[in-house]
């Protein structure tokens, strides 16, 4: 039987919330690719990786004698794998600061941002999609009661993770203890790059159309789940041992569902998304232009999908003038 384990419940007054899978909303403003989501990508089912392993080489990015180094983390990642990449570290060692860790949250003007305004999921859903959640629900989540004030994105997220979490996969910071540790080791300050958007006021014009793109997610999401248990065993794999071929082939194979995601959220219109997306994209390339200028020698430290994505950061820095080098 499965370890009851509760989910939080929002709280009172303005609620702040960091973007579970961001760099997807991001994704989905600027990918129109679309994937059959129940259809399997050619990715095996496979062991997870063990042991120590490097992670994937860093992006160089350069002006003039000062540099910038960039490497892009993954979640979640094999539970049993320990990361360490001599690449890294030195870079750490001969650096002036290291950027990171980075987020983009959102204050919503709501009491109960991630509640269902109609009650119960029971009373959105239709029943036969009720039915499968609580099929899935208890096999992957288990009985929690809290479950039924989600919004149904709220749930799909919530069933995908603890799903990955099954299959020997982990939502641990591993790769952040050891840079700690490095970066104490050599008294290399670090300096977070959080930024915070809003408040937002839940848009109530578009909030029907909201509810349809919320539980048409929570249908997409159990429609590929156990495809994307095997890609994300795929991803986990090809993150821990370096193979940005592969890994940029699985990040591309999620943009139609990463545009479902960024929708489905009632007190976000398509405008909102895309000003908020323009926001945080803005001040973190300007926390790195600012770092160029200021140090030697910069680490910075991000998920893989904000850098690499087609309009993520690699894409930004190059547009302005910087030199980049891809990891090798």
């Amino acid at each position: 039987m499965r370890t009851k384990r509760r989910i939080a419940s929002a709280g009172v007054g303005s609620v702040v919330f960091a973007w579970l899978l961001q760099a997807a909303l991001f994704d989905a403003c600027a990918s129109e690719a679309e994937v059959d989501a129940r259809t399997p990508v050619g990715v095996p089912e496979e062991v997870l990786v063990l042991g120590e392993q490097p992670g994937p080489g860093l992006w160089k990015v350069s002006k003039g004698s000062h540099t910038l180094w960039i490497l892009g983390t993954y979640v979640p990642t094999p539970r049993g794998m320990v990361w360490r990449s001599k690449q890294v570290e030195a870079v750490i060692a001969a650096s002036d600061e290291v950027l990171g860790p980075y987020s983009a949250s959102l204050r919503v003007k709501d009491q109960k941002a991630y509640q269902s305004r109609r009650g119960q999921l029971k009373d959105v859903l239709p029943r036969k999609v009720y039915a499968r959640w609580r099929t899935l629900r208890d096999k992957y989540i288990g009985e929690d009661p809290e479950t039924e004030k989600l919004l149904p994105t709220a749930a799909a997220l919530l069933l995908r993770s603890r799903a990955f979490e099954g299959i020997g996969l982990s939502y641990a910071d591993d790769v952040w203890r050891r840079i700690y540790a490095v970066a104490g080791a050599n008294a290399v300050p670090i300096r977070g790059l959080q930024y915070e958007m809003g408040p937002v006021t839940p848009d109530k014009n578009s909030s029907r159309r909201s509810r349809e793109n919320s539980v048409r997610y929570l249908v997409e999401t159990m429609d590929r789940l156990e495809t994307d248990m095997t890609q994300a065993r795929a991803r986990a794999n090809a993150w821990a041992t370096g193979d940005m071929a592969e890994l940029q082939t699985l990040v591309d194979a999620d943009a139609s569902y990463a545009q479902s995601l960024a929708y489905s959220w009632p007190f976000l219109g398509q405008e909102q998304v895309e000003q908020l997306q323009l926001e945080a994209e803005n001040k973190l390339l300007s926390a790195l232009e600012r770092a160029l200028n200021r140090n030697e020698t910069t680490l910075v430290v991000l998920p893989i999908h904000v850098v690499s994505r087609g309009k993520g950061v690699v894409a930004g820095l190059r547009a302005a003038g910087y030199g980049v080098e891809d990891p090798r």
